[in-house]
């Protein structure tokens, strides 16, 4: 990651665990920044923010090729060493929170449980929190307003994820595995189509899939999504 900050490119690597979250150091100035936000939280830039942040999404390569038409995909020849442990079913089943993350927590919000799952949606005005049992609830999409505008939250099949995007539309329906609008657009493949099958941009808010406890922490007054 070498972003550009006051005209000087800056070098950055994870350096350790903050409040359940990663944490990483530019080695130019040695300052800490939130992986998530991109403030700086220690160090010479103390408060100063990395702009251009984008959306890191929940892509299968197929979805990605959809996406991004010149797409090119790295396959390592390097063999997968080790086996999984007699406990690794069990953990999956039963995720919990390793020591060493946790020790790294002044605290909890308890309003949710530490591991529940859902998608982190927000601005420098709204922070919204979409549990994954809250939008499979309600046939595995909501539309909402948020900030003024209308924004459909859903679980996209291809991504196995929940995903969300503005629309304008007031109502969907699922047709297979492709999510229908009532504008006549529909999504496929993670990709936004006109009611003719072509591509259409996609404009989407900052989101993050993820764990409650990673972002209650970072957006400690973050609102929590009740159909």
């Amino acid at each position: 990651m070498t972003p550009v900050i006051n005209g000087e490119t800056h070098h950055f690597e994870f350096i350790g665990l903050y409040d359940g979250v990663s944490i990483l150091r530019d080695r130019e100035t040695g300052g800490y920044w939130h992986h998530i936000t991109g403030q700086c939280l220690y160090g010479p830039l103390a408060g100063a923010r990395l702009a251009g942040l984008s959306n890191l999404l929940h892509l299968s390569v197929d979805q990605a090729l959809n996406v991004y038409d010149h797409l090119e995909i790295a396959v390592s020849d390097r063999p997968i060493r080790g086996t999984p442990s007699r406990w690794w079913p069990l953990a999956e089943s039963v995720p919990a929170l390793p020591d060493r993350l946790r020790n790294t927590m002044a605290g909890e919000d308890t309003r949710r449980s530490t591991m529940d799952v859902g998608l982190g949606v927000w601005n420098q005005r709204i922070q919204r929190y979409y549990p994954m049992e809250s939008i499979a609830a309600s046939d595995d999409y909501v539309i909402d307003e948020f900030d003024g505008r209308r924004l459909l939250v859903y679980f996209d099949p291809a991504g196995h994820a929940l995903s969300a995007l503005y629309t304008r539309a007031t109502s969907a329906e699922w047709r297979d595995k492709d999510l229908v609008l009532d504008t006549g657009e529909f999504i496929h493949g993670g990709v936004l189509h006109d009611p003719q099958g072509s591509r259409l941009v996609t404009e989407r808010p900052m989101q993050l899939f993820t764990r409650w406890y990673g972002y209650a922490l970072t957006f400690p007054t973050t609102e929590i999504f009740t159909p």
